[in-house]
């Protein structure tokens, strides 16, 4: 606990979700501009998906510190944004008679193949832009699937983390109890317990036939009575 008891956090822009979601808002709404009519429900809840999709992650992502469960709940948040995003863009498929492409499609793998770490909008700006509207619905269906697929790995990771590491409450218990009761080094004659091999301390009998006598005693006492002659 001598790095204190807050985890690090933060550092969303190194995040694969957080990259493809910046894709996914920025498309959103240069789509949203171009093809949905200003002033319509769809559009605004199409951009605040979109946006919802991107800001979660950050929000969460600073949380972390000091609430791994708030960091879970935003990254659910943003995991359920993006999937509405995505029905929209299948609709956007539906309403105009066109096909949603199967994730084995030839144009869908080619899609699908420009989904490196190092991906940036410019990367699937010759799609996004362009003038076919099934071209235009389809690599937000790929762009939209790849990002929740991204969030529930991570959900997968911060649940696993979670169980393993605990809370900040958890934390800041061990962090207090360490610093009331500091465990000095042990030397490297100092014995380890027989019973959790924790180092052992010199004691001294207070009572019973070897009252005033030393033995070794389990740092641990009274979690572990374990002793060894001195």
């Amino acid at each position: 606990m001598s790095n204190g008891f807050i985890p690090p956090h933060g550092g969303y822009e190194d995040l694969h979700s957080y990259k493809k979601a910046l894709i996914v808002f920025l498309a959103t709404y240069y789509l949203a501009k171009r093809w949905v009519r200003m002033g319509s429900r769809t559009r605004d809840q199409m951009e605040q998906s979109a946006r919802s999709g991107k800001q979660n992650i950050v929000e969460g992502s600073l949380a972390a510190g000091t609430s791994k469960e708030t960091e879970l709940r935003l990254t659910g948040v943003a995991r359920s944004s993006i999937g509405e995003l995505l029905e929209d863009y299948k609709d956007f498929l539906r309403l105009r008679g066109l096909p949603i492409w199967d994730k084995d499609e030839p144009r869908m793998l080619a899609m699908r193949a420009l989904g490196t770490d190092d991906a940036t909008y410019e990367t699937y700006g010759s799609y996004v832009e362009s003038d076919d509207a099934e071209v235009v619905g389809n690599i937000m269906v790929c762009l939209c699937t790849q990002t929740g697929f991204l969030l529930d790995q991570q959900i997968r990771e911060l649940e696993q983390a979670f169980l393993k590491e605990g809370g900040i409450r958890e934390r800041m218990t061990q962090a207090r109890l360490a610093a009331r009761d500091p465990q000095p080094a042990a030397p490297p004659e100092t014995p380890a317990c027989p019973l959790c091999q924790k180092p052992m301390r010199k004691r001294t009998a207070r009572q019973g036939r070897n009252a005033g006598q030393p033995f070794w005693g389990c740092s641990a006492y009274p979690s572990c009575k374990g002793t060894r002659p001195a």
